[in-house]
């Protein structure tokens, strides 16, 4: 008899692990903790997660995929160029602000190669909306025909910059000022001379 596996119980385990891997890191997060965690045993966890690796894959396209619902939420086909790159910048900004977790595992594994290419390739395909975004800026003129790897790199660092300076900052009322400086900073390095 083949055992149904619980969505909730999936949840559970992906949530332990991010909690547990943004405390203690990837590396020295063990699988038994994090059944621990959620209060199973190994093998339990081992039925919705093969391996490790498994788990980590899994819960970087969970987040890619939560983030990019939300921004979906936020564009609409009439917005400009520019109110489209806010959108996608200002959604990105406070989807991670109120997913601290989210964020912090994100940084933790995005550029170490804990990530395999076919998992990178995959969380791209949740970021159709950037795509087309730039696709919408070059039609408008309204942006320099760079490569789209290069604006999504520049964009990314901007947002952790800005990230960065928030989490810094005792202040929360300066939160604004700096999310709204990050993007025109961004913005002024990709528009259009004409724009």
């Amino acid at each position: 008899m083949v055992r149904k596996l619980s969505p909730e119980k999936r949840e559970q385990f992906l949530s332990s692990a991010l909690r547990l891997f943004v405390a203690n890191g990837v590396q020295y997060t063990s699988t038994a903790s994090i059944a621990r965690e959620a209060g199973t045993a190994a093998g339990t966890l081992f039925l919705y997660f093969p391996t490790k690796q498994e788990l980590i894959n899994e819960l970087i396209l969970k987040i890619s995929r939560d983030q990019s619902d939300y921004i979906r939420t936020l564009l609409v086909p009439s917005l400009s160029a520019r109110e489209t790159f806010f959108r996608i910048w200002d959604g990105s900004v406070r989807w991670f602000l109120a997913n601290m977790d989210a964020y912090q595992y994100v940084r933790q594994v995005r550029d170490s190669g804990t990530i395999p290419e076919a998992v990178v390739f995959e969380t791209a395909r949740s970021l159709e909306y950037y795509y087309d975004a730039i696709r919408k800026g070059l039609e408008q003129r309204a942006i320099k025909p760079y490569p789209a790897e290069v604006i999504g790199t520049i964009l990314y660092q901007d947002i952790v910059a800005v990230m960065n300076l928030i989490n810094m900052d005792s202040d929360p009322a300066r939160n604004e000022a700096y999310i709204q400086t990050g993007f025109e900073i961004f913005w002024d390095g990709i528009k259009a001379l004409n724009e």
